[in-house]
């Protein structure tokens, strides 16, 4: 017979009560955040302006990780 693990049964039983928190309605029955006062509007900056280095430098220093670990390892 299966017996679950107590700190399985603890996060999903912490996670069903956040979800649960999460879904409840508003005390005052609001609908919502406010409406934004004017003001100036946000600034419409790309994100992914050096998405291509920053994978290349991820890879790249992923690459190196792999290989210091695994000549740690052949040495020992």
């Amino acid at each position: 017979m299966f017996k679950p693990n107590q700190k399985t049964t603890a996060t999903i039983l912490l996670m069903l009560i956040s979800i649960t928190g999460f879904a409840q309605d508003s005390a005052g029955g609001g609908s919502g955040p406010p409406t934004p006062q004017g003001g100036t509007p946000p600034p419409g900056l790309p994100i992914d302006d050096g998405l291509i280095i920053l994978l290349a430098v991820a890879l790249i220093y992923g690459i190196y990780i792999i290989l210091k670990h695994s000549k740690k390892q052949t040495e020992a």
